[in-house]
């Protein structure tokens, strides 16, 4: 049944209390503007709406099936229900769901929260994209997600796309009943306190945000099992400090800045995607220098060696490492940590130096390996390396080894020699792929996604 009634703003004001308990609490005037609406539509004339053949077929459902079918709809569009009839008048107030978009406007956001019931909510998306109401997003965007929080949100996703990341206060994520949280240009200065108190989650997403794991690390709830963080800052400036997650099963690191944070044990990690970009510090070896004592980075200065990633990631069945030139990887080679379980292995430009060091190193040292995946990109054209490569110690591949897919852009060259490494150490012809590329069709590095653990609504 398609409703098309437009809620405009005319007479709907804006309030900004402390909370909106005390929103709720304050409700008058604009605030029984959706009751009054309803019950001036659905009773003019004292006629019902009327139907093809006089029974009202939808409102006889049960409560549990409306609230569902509103749980599928934009919240405004989930207002609007309320003139089908009297049985749908309030319905919208009890929605499991609260779906808040670009269309919604700030005033229509804080009226339709105070007018709400306290309604646990099972999903919550706040979308905040429109330029128009910059002042208002700023003031109000904190309240609508302290207001979420209250109402018991499982699965929250908290977006502003308008302006710079929002900084949110101490406490505004604390929540034990989230198990999903996603999070798009936030500012979060508690970020660690705050995650530590979400005992039930289960996925992480932050994205384009600026986060502080704190001096001595974040201790990641061990119910999360899922984590992304994609182009954000690391807070305090300038400190390696570490993340903790032990239940983790998928971990995806892509872009971020600052210092790559020190990985605690992982013992359930499956899958892990790690990118690092021109805008983290452990890009190049000219950042490689300790933020305390001015030398190189030290364990006296950080407590810990420099044993930041591999050590972490060896449990991994599914893993891709991704850089131009990274000093971070090739580092920590010098350890050498077993794969025991790697399966599938993805490597891109960083291989390729100082004699193929990363591409010899997982040969030797996935004894399980099934996939090996290569890609070039036009930056390894810079990269220097021998002319012929001559193994340092001889030994076989995995046995288990079923297909090498080597992936570069026209003009790269390099193929000849990678062909020759993996000939020295008995990889079979047949085995090997290969995929050239126009250079206009490379935008950085292609990789494969985790299979996500999101929950359903």
């Amino acid at each position: 049944m398609a409703v098309s009634l437009i809620i405009g703003r005319a007479g709907v004001t804006s309030a900004s209390p402390s909370s909106f308990a005390d929103l709720r609490l304050s409700c008058f005037g604009a605030g029984h503007l959706f009751d009054e609406m309803a019950e001036r539509l659905c009773n003019m004339d004292g006629k019902k709406a009327a139907v093809p053949d006089g029974n009202d077929r939808l409102s006889a459902l049960p409560d549990d099936v409306l609230l569902l079918i509103l749980s599928y709809l934009y919240s405004r569009e989930a207002v609007q229900t309320c003139v089908l009839s009297p049985r749908w008048r309030t319905l919208w107030k009890s929605a499991p769901s609260l779906v808040l978009n670009s269309s919604h406007s700030p005033n229509f956001i804080n009226n339709m929260l105070r007018s709400r019931d306290q309604t646990p909510l099972r999903y919550c998306w706040i979308n905040a994209q429109d330029s128009c109401f910059l002042d208002e997003y700023r003031r109000d965007a904190e309240h609508w997600l302290r207001y979420v929080i209250s109402c018991k949100v499982r699965n929250l996703a908290f977006h502003m796309l308008v302006f710079g990341a929002l900084p949110l206060s101490a406490g505004a994520l604390a929540s034990e009943h989230l198990t999903r949280l996603d999070l798009y240009r936030i500012k979060s200065e508690s970020f660690s306190l705050d995650i530590s108190s979400c005992q039930s989650l289960k996925e992480l997403e932050v994205d384009q945000s600026v986060i502080n794991i704190g001096n001595t690390g974040t201790d990641f709830p061990e119910s999360l099992q899922l984590l992304i963080i994609k182009d954000s800052k690391f807070l305090p400036e300038g400190i390696r400090s570490s993340i903790s997650a032990p239940g983790l099963v998928t971990l995806e690191l892509v872009d971020c800045l600052d210092w790559t944070p020190f990985l605690k044990s992982m013992p359930s990690l499956e899958t892990a995607i790690i990118r690092i970009g021109h805008g983290c510090l452990d890009s190049s070896d000219e950042h490689n220098i300790c933020g305390v004592c001015g030398g190189r980075l030290c364990v006296q200065c950080y407590g810990t060696d420099d044993r930041v990633l591999l050590k972490s990631l060896s449990d991994a069945t599914h893993l891709t490492l991704l850089s131009h030139s990274s000093l971070i990887f090739r580092r920590e080679i010098k350890w050498r940590p077993m794969f025991s379980k790697l399966k599938t292995l993805l490597l891109c430009d960083w291989f390729v130096t100082d004699n193929f060091i990363g591409l010899v190193f997982f040969l030797q040292h996935s004894p399980v390996l099934e996939m090996l995946m290569l890609q070039l990109s036009n930056t390894s054209k810079k990269i220097n390396m021998s002319n012929v490569y001559k193994p340092k110690n001889q030994f076989m591949v995995s046995k288990h080894l079923r297909s090498v897919d080597i992936k570069y852009w026209e003009e790269v060259g390099k193929i000849e020699e990678i062909l020759n490494v993996l000939a020295s150490h008995v990889v079979q012809p047949e085995l090997i792929n290969i995929e050239s590329k126009p250079y206009k069709d490379c935008n950085y590095y292609e990789y494969y996604k985790p299979m996500s653990l999101k929950l359903l609504l």
